[in-house]
C-alpha cells in the first residue's frame, strides 16, 4: 500500500501534459486552418493583383503605343510647321514686294493725276480763251450780219416792186428756199396789192412746200386760192394746196374736192394730169 502513494501524482502529471498538449494541437490546427484561409486569401488577392498587374501592362503598352503615336504626329507637325512657317516667310517676302510694287503704283498715278488735273486745267482755259474768242469772233459776224441785213433792208425798202420780185424769184431758182421766202414774204407785205402779188404768194408757198413745211405752204396757197381766184398759178396753187393736205393727213375730203376741181376746170393743164394721178391712188388706197 505505501509502495502504491508516489504514483497518483505522476498520472496525473502525465495526465495533465497529455490534456495540454492535445490544446496545443487544437490551437495549432486553428491556427494552421487560419493561415491557410490567410493564404487562399491572399492568393486570390495576388492573382486580382497579377490581373490588375495584365491590364496596366496591356494599358502601359496601349499608352506607350499612343506615346509613340503621339511623337510621329509631333514630330509630322514640326514638320509641317517648319514648312509652314517658310511659305509664311516667302508669303511675306512676296506680300512685301506687291506692297512696294503697289505703293509705287499709287505714287505713280497719283503723279499722272496731277499732271492730268495741270492738263486739264490748262486746257480747260485754252477752251475758255477759245470760246470767248469765238463768241467774239461770232458776235462780230452778227453785228456785221444784221448791219448788212439793214443795209439790204433799206435798199430793198428803196427798190422797186420788179426788183424786189426778181431778187426773189433768183433765189428759189438757186434752191436758196428761206432768202426767196424772206423775198415774197417782203413783197406781199409792201405791195399786197402789186402787178406779181399771185406769183409771189405761189413762190412762197413753193419755197415753203421745197422744205417740208407744209402748214406754211398750204397756207400761202390758200392766200392766193382766195385772193386770186382767176389767177395763172390758180390750176398750180388747187394741186399744191391738196398735196399739202395729203402731206398733212389732215382734211382728206377737201384735198380730194380741191383735185377733182382742177381737171374740171383746168382740163388741158399739166396739173389737171397730176390731179387725175393723185385721185387715182387715193381711189385705189381706200378700195
Amino acid at each position: 500500500m505505501r509502495a502504491l502513494r508516489p504514483a497518483l501524482p505522476l498520472t496525473l502529471v502525465l495526465a495533465a501534459g497529455c490534456f495540454a498538449t492535445q490544446r496545443d494541437i487544437l490551437d495549432l490546427s486553428q491556427q494552421n486552418d487560419t493561415i491557410q484561409l490567410q493564404v487562399q486569401s491572399m492568393k486570390k488577392v495576388m492573382t486580382q493583383i497579377q490581373s490588375n498587374q495584365a491590364d496596366l501592362n496591356s494599358r502601359l503598352e496601349d499608352l506607350h503605343k499612343d506615346m509613340t503615336v503621339l511623337n510621329e504626329s509631333l514630330k509630322d507637325s514640326r514638320d509641317s510647321t517648319g514648312r509652314l512657317s517658310a511659305k509664311m516667310d516667302d508669303l511675306g517676302a512676296a506680300i512685301g514686294v506687291k506692297v512696294t510694287t503697289l505703293q509705287k503704283g499709287i505714287t505713280d498715278t497719283q503723279q499722272q493725276l496731277r499732271e492730268a488735273e495741270e492738263r486739264r486745267k490748262a486746257e480747260s482755259a485754252e477752251a475758255e480763251r477759245r470760246a470767248a474768242a469765238e463768241e467774239a469772233r461770232k458776235k462780230a459776224e452778227d453785228e456785221a450780219r444784221e448791219k448788212a441785213a439793214a443795209e439790204a433792208a433799206a435798199a430793198k425798202s428803196a427798190a422797186k416792186p420788179a426788183e424786189v420780185y426778181k431778187d426773189a424769184k433768183a433765189a428759189l431758182d438757186k434752191k436758196q428756199y428761206d432768202e426767196a421766202a424772206r423775198g415774197f414774204e417782203q413783197y406781199l407785205d409792201r405791195f399786197p396789192k402789186g402787178e406779181s402779188a399771185d406769183l409771189a404768194g405761189y413762190h412762197l408757198g413753193q419755197a415753203r412746200y421745197a422744205v417740208e413745211r407744209w402748214e406754211d405752204a398750204a397756207r400761202a396757197y390758200a392766200v392766193v386760192l382766195d385772193r386770186f381766184p382767176k389767177s395763172e398759178v390758180t390750176a398750180g396753187s388747187r394741186l399744191r394746196y391738196a398735196q399739202c393736205l395729203l402731206k398733212l393727213k389732215t382734211h382728206v375730203d377737201e384735198a380730194k374736192k380741191y383735185l377733182e376741181s382742177i381737171p374740171h376746170d383746168f382740163p388741158k393743164s399739166s396739173e389737171a394730169a397730176k390731179a387725175r394721178e393723185l385721185l387715182q391712188s387715193l381711189n385705189g388706197k381706200k378700195g
